[in-house]
């Protein structure tokens, strides 16, 4: 296997002996007494994800602490050389990534790799940048991957991770085969992305690309994949595969090592601390009291602005002299719910179940005889095209990747009598009422990421805790081996040759499904009778589209399709799932799960 080492000059980063280092003795990045470094990587790299946001807002969201212990916490990444006080954010000052910060993003902290290890991970990066080049339905390209880091060392036989930048290009030519791949990647493209500002513009382009990025590096332990890192930390790198995008030839890749343009990085035990002031954050003034009235009419105040709403207005204004003063609250109402979450934090416990969290919530705002208590606890979990959602009455949470999302000012539906989908809200918000709303949304979020299950399953979930107190709350199932058995137990019903011919010439053009319908739906209720008994049936579909009208649907289905009886037995294993989770779980109404699989054209 052909090396892809050159010399340079040898740059070691040694560090402080710690218990909590990953590599034994010694650690490569600066050392912050009583915090481990997966804890610290954990939020700079979510800083990075986050591009163009406050860092004290993501300290303040990802580590679920306030404003001020948060600052606490970023000072110490600071002194330890991690941090630098002086980027921008919404003309007010915050911190950045020092060189430090972004290089312990790059390593993905796992265990040492030998020489041999990391040649074979590099030989298998640039062997599937050759097959996704390759691939016809694909309209992202690998342009280059370039080698960085510690591996370019020839004296070096063991080391953190491999570094390798991919860089990536929209192809345009052949103009034939592009527009059909761009069709085919049209079709995969999730809802989420069409309706996002900025995604929606270039939605084929981005989406491939993502996926191409995960191509590259899934699975690969010991592989720290990045797209931009050689730029931003000005280091020395070599090309170890390059791809001519317009041609669509692989080119010889110019070995040479390409000098650094930043200064050489200090080693951990060399750094000194940059300057920073006394104080980075300062009290902002016009904070509500917990229980002071604002006019919901006025209040805007979702889960997804919370932190940054708290970060900016600790991190004060400019003065007219240049210094930094305090923010006034008063001149934006939504801002002076800043930190309200944390009157009731009991979300802030990880091993709560939804259900627990969802009843200890509710339970503390019927202290304060909150509406959102006075209004029952029936409640539903939806997952359906792509969208994870929960309705608590006028409380909806969507569940967007790892972020939250639901308006927490409620208003009172004024006119007619409220439907049961409209209660729990109020003509006027305080700080207490969003500090409740706050932790029954984090339950019903934390409840779907209990499922297992994505917005790719149709799945339905009922409860009423109404009078339901028990000792003990379990999680909901894990239903996603569950939901995967049926589906693919389903895309494996047959239609007859003669059928899928019929189908073909029925076919749109641009269709690249055919119209066939395969569906399943199993469920599980509690049904209420003399005797309450847990009941669970399933429903299937298996029928061409042209006759889904036709009388002919109603009559014997006659002889079974190839695999639908495997799929029956399947359903009748998820009903017995479905069936014993409604009984084990308190307060669950019905659960059920359905799957379409489409024919491909």
């Amino acid at each position: 296997m052909e090396s892809w080492v050159a010399d340079y000059e040898d740059i070691r980063i040694s560090g402080l002996v710690s218990s909590k280092s990953y590599f034994g003795a010694m650690s490569k990045h600066p050392i912050v007494p009583g915090t481990d470094l997966t804890t610290i990587r954990s939020l700079l790299l979510k800083h990075e994800t986050r591009q163009a946001r406050s860092l004290l807002a993501t300290a303040i969201e990802h580590l679920k602490i306030p404003a001020e212990e948060a600052d606490v916490f970023l000072r110490r990444l600071a002194v330890a050389g991690y941090l630098k006080w002086h980027s921008q954010y919404g003309g007010s000052l915050d911190w950045d990534l020092s060189e430090h910060g972004l290089r312990l993003v790059a390593d993905d902290l796992g265990p040492r790799l030998s020489r041999q290890k990391a040649e074979v991970i590099i030989e298998e990066v640039i062997n599937r940048a050759r097959r996704i080049n390759s691939d016809p339905d694909r309209i992202a390209r690998v342009k280059e991957l370039r080698l960085f880091g510690s591996v370019l060392e020839l004296d070096r036989e063991d080391f953190g991770d491999v570094d390798i930048e991919a860089e990536i290009e929209i192809r345009k030519v052949p103009k034939d085969e592009v527009a059909r791949a761009r069709a085919k990647i049209a079709t995969k493209v999730p809802p989420s992305w069409r309706q996002h500002l900025i995604r929606r513009v270039f939605a084929e382009e981005g989406y491939d690309s993502r996926n191409v990025f995960g191509a590259l590096k899934k699975g690969i332990r010991g592989l720290s994949l990045s797209q931009d890192a050689t730029k931003s930390l000005g280091c020395e790198f070599r090309r170890i595969y390059s791809f001519d995008v317009q041609s669509g030839n692989e080119l010889e890749p110019d070995r040479a090592i390409v000098p650094r343009t930043a200064p050489p990085p200090k080693t951990a035990t060399e750094i000194t601390p940059v300057p920073i002031p006394n104080h980075t954050v300062i009290r902002p003034n016009g904070l509500a009291g917990a229980d002071e009235k604002i006019r919901t009419e006025k209040v805007r105040v979702s889960m997804e602005d919370l932190a940054l709403t708290e970060a900016v207005v600790w991190l004060g204004e400019e003065g007219p002299n240049g210094s930094r003063v305090a923010t006034d609250t008063r001149r934006n109402p939504p801002q002076r719910f800043a930190g309200a979450q944390f009157l009731f934090d009991d979300w802030r416990d990880p091993n709560l179940t939804g259900l627990e969290l969802f009843q200890r919530s509710l339970d503390w705002a019927s202290l304060y005889d909150l509406p959102i208590s006075r209004i029952g606890r029936k409640f539903t979990l939806r997952t359906y095209q792509a969208t994870r959602i929960a309705n608590f009455h006028a409380l909806i949470v969507k569940r967007v990747a790892d972020r939250i999302e639901a308006p927490l000012a409620i208003n009172k539906h004024e006119g007619h009598k409220a439907e049961w989908y409209q209660l729990g809200g109020s003509t006027f918000t305080t700080p207490r009422m969003i500090a409740a709303h706050h932790p029954i949304a984090v339950a019903l979020a934390r409840m779907l990421d209990e499922t297992q299950l994505t917005g790719q399953v149709n799945f339905t979930a009922e409860f009423d805790l109404s009078g339901e107190r028990r000792n003990f709350y379990p999680a909901l199932p894990d239903l996603s081996d569950t939901s995967r058995r049926l589906r693919t137990s389903l895309s494996k019903v047959a239609f007859t040759e003669e059928v899928l011919e019929e189908a073909r010439r029925r076919k749109h053009e641009y269709d690249s499904n055919l119209p066939l319908h395969r569906e399943m739906r199993v469920a599980a209720f509690y049904h209420r009778q003399k005797t309450p008994e847990v009941v669970a049936l399933a429903h299937a579909r298996f029928i061409e589209e042209w006759k889904v009208d036709d009388d002919a649907e109603s009559e014997s289905p006659g002889e079974f399709l190839s695999g639908e009886e495997s799929a029956w037995d399947t359903a009748d294993i998820v009903k017995e799932r479905l069936k014993g989770s409604v009984g084990e779980l308190p307060g669950c109404l019905s659960l059920s799960i359905s799957h379409r699989a489409p024919v491909r054209a």
